[in-house]
């Protein structure tokens, strides 16, 4: 009978360390995104830095001085007007275009690169992600999906201000500019309900999920002390690979398809800075969980010894009676 019930604890022990590192790096995803993925005001502070961000408004810059040239067309306009006479030859319409080109290139770089681009695109953000939350609690009587039927983080409205603020050029046809490709689409209206749920599932459970977890493992441990070892390399590796699979796999899935209409650069410097945390989190716990599983060794060495000249007592016991 005591050798059933050590087996048995053994087996238990071994279902619910299995469970418990299964949840694990799920519980730490699940606290991370309630506070920094669902919450606006999360959301926000954690994306709004990348409006300073150098690589973020020089991407920008170029790209809205890149619009701005192509909707003028400076140079076959005034070609149009000069012919191939005289005049053009006097005053070649490209070097025109390239000087008039630098000015409006050099309002842009300055105009990006001030707090006001700054606040606009903090204010984007929290305009778009309150949208987002608006929708995906169910809460939305004065917020709808938009005409394509997509949930939609509105971007290219930034673009649009930043174009806005330039009309004091008094470059004819400025505000005309249109062709700013920067919205990131989140879901198509099919996949709304199985989103809206999980938006559920995670405001629900993911405060408290990661205590599930670790008593879990605890569990495991009381059931079965020499198994503490194996609980820590465990949660080591579940939350190592975790955190690789988000610094590859799931960057690349999400430069592929949720930032497609952004620059790869853009899109990879956004995904990092929003997962930043998360990453560091199970990086953080996969070295301490590692560390401590080594330095555990000897102990579940003595346990396991301890335990098995326990089952042998027992058995010498039984035996005798």
């Amino acid at each position: 009978m005591p050798e059933t019930i050590f087996r048995w604890r053994s087996v238990a022990a071994s279902v619910v360390l299995i469970i418990g590192l299964v949840l694990a790096p799920i519980s730490i995803a699940g606290l991370w995104a309630t506070k920094y993925v669902t919450n606006t005001d999360g959301f926000t502070q954690t994306l709004a830095p990348l409006g300073k961000n150098p690589q973020l408004q020089e991407n920008v810059s170029g790209q809205i001085s890149q619009a701005i040239s192509n909707q003028l067309q400076l140079e076959e306009r005034i070609d149009s007007l000069t012919g191939d006479g005289f005049i053009s030859k006097l005053v070649p319409s490209g070097q025109i275009a390239e000087k008039v080109d630098g000015i409006v290139g050099g309002a842009v770089h300055n105009l990006v690169q001030s707090n006001q681009f700054a606040s606009l695109w903090e204010s984007t953000l929290r305009a778009s992600h309150a949208k987002t939350v608006a929708i995906l609690s169910g809460n939305s009587a004065s917020v709808a999906l938009d005409d394509a039927g997509a949930l939609t983080f509105q971007l290219s409205d930034v673009l649009g201000e930043v174009v806005s603020s330039l009309t004091n050029l008094g470059i004819p046809g400025l505000g005309a500019v249109t062709n700013l490709e920067w919205d990131v689409q989140i879901i198509q209206s099919d996949a709304l309900p199985a989103v809206q749920r999980a938006y559920t599932l995670i405001e629900t459970y993911g405060p408290w999920l990661v205590y599930v977890s670790a008593g879990l493992l605890i569990a495991a441990v009381i059931l079965n002390p020499r198994y503490v070892t194996r609980a820590l390399i465990g949660l080591g590796l579940v939350t190592g690979v975790s955190a690789l699979a988000m610094a590859t796999l799931i960057a690349d899935y999400t430069g592929e398809h949720l930032f497609s209409n952004l620059d790869p650069a853009v899109a990879d410097l956004i995904y990092h800075q929003a997962t930043g945390s998360l990453t560091g989190a199970l990086t953080t716990v996969a070295v301490v969980a590692g560390i401590l599983g080594a330095a555990s060794w000897p102990i579940s060495t003595i346990l396991r010894r301890r335990q098995g000249t326990q089952r042998e007592q027992v058995s010498r016991t039984l035996a005798g009676q």
